[in-house]
């Protein structure tokens, strides 16, 4: 017996991992509304759009994690929260990380409560809290230069949640939802 071919050994654990995150998920309206507002700006800042169907606001990202982890994560009973207004007026760019976005101004408290309260049952799971503060925004474009102008403000009616799935691709990740609840099941 020798040392395990390629692909065998630790490395199969390894492939295992899954990118996943909880994540505010809009419904086809808001996509589009938030598409329409933000459009003038997307194309000026001379970076690559986000697909319109993976526009959503990350409320936990967990990373890659094992079919175990998942198992665990599936099971997870979210902290109840009620329905809210999210209102998106505000455009950004992180220079550094090269993103264009868009953001509420005032992050409803319902929000903050939810993202909180979230993470404090991941923790529970055995997962690390995120230590930069929560700046909840929705990814307009990466590889971005600048944010010109202004967009007109998106109201979005937060109804659940989501757990997603990223699936890296030649061109853009693809997002899958492996499960949503919504809050009237969560009271």
């Amino acid at each position: 017996m020798g040392e395990p071919a390629a692909g065998q050994g630790a490395a199969p654990e390894v492939r295992a991992r899954r990118r996943v995150f909880f994540a505010l998920w809009p419904d086809e309206a808001t996509r589009r509304a938030i598409a329409r507002a933000t459009r003038a700006a997307v194309r000026h800042c001379g970076g690559r759009p986000t697909p319109h169907e993976n526009l959503h606001i990350t409320l936990a990202f967990l990373g890659p994690i094992t079919s175990a982890d998942l198992s665990k994560v599936m099971t997870l009973e979210p902290p109840p929260s009620c329905p809210f207004a999210l209102v998106l007026d505000r455009l950004g760019l992180w220079e550094r990380a090269q993103v264009l976005w868009i953001a509420p101004v005032d992050t409803p408290a319902p929000l903050i409560a939810l993202e909180q309260r979230l993470w404090d049952r991941l923790v529970e799971l055995g997962f690390q809290r995120e230590r930069r503060p929560y700046l909840p925004h929705v990814t307009l474009a990466r590889k971005a230069q600048a944010a010109r102008g202004t967009a007109p403000p998106v109201s979005w009616p937060v109804e659940g949640l989501a757990l997603v799935e990223s699936k890296t691709g030649p061109r853009s990740s693809r997002y899958e939802v492996l499960k949503s609840w919504d809050f009237a099941g969560l009271e």
